[in-house]
């Protein structure tokens, strides 16, 4: 059977875990990247509880090491076979120290977040992308957010100022990415779906601090993951270059 994988980055917790509960209980087979495979116990306690372990892979990725994510894309080279392939790939591996004013933010602190939100997530699907023609995966998933977006600037988000800057970075990145793709003289690559995604404003131990605005429409990471999925289902390579959120609604870059 020809079977097609999902591979998740950033899958110990939160919107990763949730990501990775869903596709196994969809019946998907899905290589699961964390920073620190013996810190992800809540992954390896679902995986069990799902009797998944032949179904789900749980490999190392340090978004924030350029030797750490070639490890990783190597591991998926000896993974994927003429019976195993790619299907999606989702970046969700992120940071967020708060705060991260502009106008106080630390040296270390901003390249933190350019590493892990901007950096990291880029150079790991470029290197994805060198795989053989035949294991490409089908898309290529962002998880970005609306603190990203230049046309929608949230004013009132006091302390976001590196990790917007972060994400702001990795929509303009990934959609040149998207349109190299289409310039591609390799029909494979120009086939490839390139997405950005907000998730939502959801409710995961990322997003567990004291802030000075009403944080409106929280949702669960189970229905943030249910929905993304949905949209990531729909679109299709026309689509590629394009920002969504959760719910189904474009979001302006």
């Amino acid at each position: 059977m020809n079977t097609k994988t999902w591979v998740i980055v950033g899958a110990s917790q939160g919107i990763g875990l949730e990501l990775v509960k869903q596709l196994l209980e969809a019946g998907h087979h899905v290589v699961a990247a964390v920073r620190n495979v013996a810190a992800a116990p809540k992954l390896f306690h679902l995986i069990a509880s799902q009797k998944a372990q032949y179904r789900c892979t749980v490999v190392q990725c340090d978004i924030s090491s350029d030797e750490s994510i070639t490890a990783f894309v190597s591991d998926i080279r000896n993974y994927i076979n003429d019976s195993i392939k790619l299907g999606n790939v989702i970046l969700n591996a992120g940071v967020l120290k708060y705060p991260n004013r502009a106008t106080e933010v630390s040296f270390s602190d901003f390249a933190l977040h350019l590493h892990t939100n901007t950096i990291g997530p880029i150079i790991c699907a470029q290197k994805l992308l060198s795989l053989h023609p035949d294991f490409l995966p089908q898309k290529i998933i962002f998880i970005s957010s609306d603190s990203g977006s230049t046309t929608s600037f949230l004013d009132f988000e006091d302390g976001f100022g590196a990790y917007a800057a972060s994400k702001c970075a990795l929509n303009q990145m990934l959609r040149h990415m998207a349109a190299e793709l289409k310039r591609s003289p390799d029909q494979k690559k120009r086939d490839i779906t390139v997405l950005a995604l907000h998730p939502g404003e959801v409710e995961t131990d990322m997003a567990d601090i004291e802030l000075s605005w009403e944080v409106k429409g929280s949702i669960s990471p189970s229905e943030s993951v249910t929905g993304m999925l949905k949209v990531i289902e729909e679109k299709g390579k026309d689509d590629t270059g394009t920002f969504w959120c959760w719910d189904g609604r474009s979001h302006p870059w």
